[in-house]
């Protein structure tokens, strides 16, 4: 009995379709059945993260199954097998998984007869397959977001008519789609060796940056601190260079959720901070080492120095080194 009811209720709604466009629910995959096909396949109502993909797939399946089981004795020989025909085409549709992206709408389910990058819809993939890519980009280009019971242009409805599915069959078959879902960061801790190693390193250059810096204005400084800050440096900047690991998606569990991104974002911005950490303290030690090799000793010195006496008196002296 509930099968039965099942299918009037399908009939009395395919039936309605052909009078009046349904309004657009934000939560349902589709105006005729809602859900229908996605609590068959699960046993449950689909939640806010589950998969838009899953949530077509499931209705498609759905879709192909109701319409196989409900194939009017009206129809032409002819006809009757072109609508079999349709539906193994619309089977290996929905197997395949290759679904449009509702872009234009944010925060909406739409339906969308071909997508900016070229993705169609099931019944614009029939008609591309059956009619020609042309008549489906005709279609698109006039109705692109709208439901089939508010296309209006002939070239859909003479398909329609040689298809040997009704308009409200392809109502049943079109589904809408959410705005792409956004990717979930997973952040990924820093291990706790990097972290520490940087930290140890970055606070030796530091001090070893101080220190070059201190000696610009001192001639006779030795060398050894710059020595040391340029292979310092250059090893920290190497650690940060090594160490920029990217982004890995995770796939979600299939049907469920939105896709899952583990963000390294933190290990990079050590780092950063250690390629930078290291930069400024290689380029302290080789200035300071230019400071040094530049810097020539003063061979030539002038002084003043007094006379004692009653016939003292002031004059300069010349000092040179050899």
């Amino acid at each position: 009995m509930k099968k039965i009811y099942a299918m009037l209720l399908l009939a009395v709604s395919l039936s309605a379709c052909q009078h009046q466009p349904q309004p657009l629910a934000t939560d349902q995959v589709n105006v005729l059945v809602g859900n229908a096909g996605y609590v068959a396949a699960t046993g449950h109502e689909p939640e806010i993260g589950t998969n838009d993909d899953a949530r077509v797939q499931a209705h498609l399946a759905y879709a192909e199954r109701t319409l196989r089981q409900q194939t009017p004795r009206y129809l032409t020989p002819a006809l009757a097998r072109r609508r079999a025909h349709l539906l193994d085409l619309l089977h290996g549709y929905w197997v395949a998984g290759v679904f449009p992206r509702n872009h234009d709408y944010p925060g909406e389910r739409r339906p969308c007869f071909i997508d900016r990058d070229g993705r169609l819809c099931a019944v614009g993939f029939l008609v591309a397959e059956t009619a020609g890519r042309p008549v489906a980009e005709g279609i698109n280009h006039a109705h692109q977001y709208d439901l089939i019971a508010d296309m209006k242009v002939p070239a859909l409805a003479d398909w329609v008519a040689a298809s040997g599915l009704s308009k409200a069959e392809c109502a049943l078959i079109q589904p809408t789609y959410g705005s792409p879902t956004a990717p979930v960061l997973t952040p990924v801790a820093v291990p706790t060796g990097y972290a520490a190693g940087s930290a140890v390193w970055g606070g030796i250059n530091v001090m070893l940056a101080a220190a070059n810096a201190s000696q610009f204005n001192q001639p006779g400084a030795g060398r050894g601190a710059a020595y040391a800050g340029v292979l310092s440096g250059t090893g920290q900047v190497l650690l940060g260079a090594l160490r920029l690991p990217t982004d890995e998606p995770s796939r979600p569990s299939i049907g469920y959720g939105p896709p899952v991104v583990k963000s390294f974002a933190a290990e990079r911005t050590v780092s950063f901070l250690n390629i930078g950490a290291g930069t400024a303290t290689v380029a302290l030690s080789f200035w300071n080492l230019l400071r040094h090799c530049t810097a020539e000793p003063t061979r030539m010195a002038v002084g003043v120095v007094t006379y004692p006496g009653q016939a003292g008196g002031t004059g300069l002296t010349l000092t040179r080194r050899f």
